[in-house]
């Protein structure tokens, strides 16, 4: 039980127990507000943070403080696991706000930006698996997802601006 609490596994503790406490606070949030649209798209959204953090925190442990366990298959399969899940979350949760935003009169710029977005994760996906499989980084890959990924965000912000479904300072945080 105490080989949990080193210093390699405290951080994955924590941010597991974040993403358990995220999905907690949102399956009550579902439960008071019921099951909409909305709701699940900002559940999907806001937990697609908790999974890249997971996924982060795995990285920074292999890459930067070089935990000995950082050394396995296994590990490296479910770091860039993380990562592959929070993209998805990602996917998925822009998705619906698209829908959203279509039906609230922005189809152009909602639209792009989830086809900017899908673009982006097929080829991270894509690096992601490669990697795995055969142990080549595809950097480039990764650089373009990062840029697309960043396009896409600041079209989703201006679609929000234009709609006015959230309060003006979400869009432009959005956006920025």
């Amino acid at each position: 039980m105490r080989i949990w609490f080193t210093s390699q596994y405290r951080a994955v503790v924590v941010s597991l127990v974040g993403v358990l406490l995220t999905g907690l606070a949102l399956w009550i949030v579902i439960g008071e507000q019921g099951l909409s649209e909305r709701t699940m798209a900002a559940s999907l959204l806001i937990l697609c943070y908790g999974v890249f953090s997971v996924g982060g925190v795995l990285f920074t442990g292999r890459h930067f403080f070089k935990w000995p366990a950082a050394e396995t298959s296994v590990f490296m399969r479910w770091e860039r696991g993380f990562v592959i899940a929070g993209t998805l979350a990602v996917l998925l949760g822009l998705a619906m706000l698209e829908d959203m935003l279509h039906a609230a009169g922005n189809p152009f710029l909602a639209r792009l930006g989830l086809v900017t977005y899908l673009f982006g994760a097929v080829l991270q996906v894509a690096a992601e698996t490669t990697f795995l499989s055969s142990g080549e980084w595809n950097y480039p890959q990764i650089v373009l997802y990062v840029i697309l990924a960043f396009l896409a965000q600041a079209a989703f912000g201006a679609a929000l601006l234009q709609t006015g479904l959230v309060a003006s300072w979400a869009g432009w945080a959005t956006v920025i």
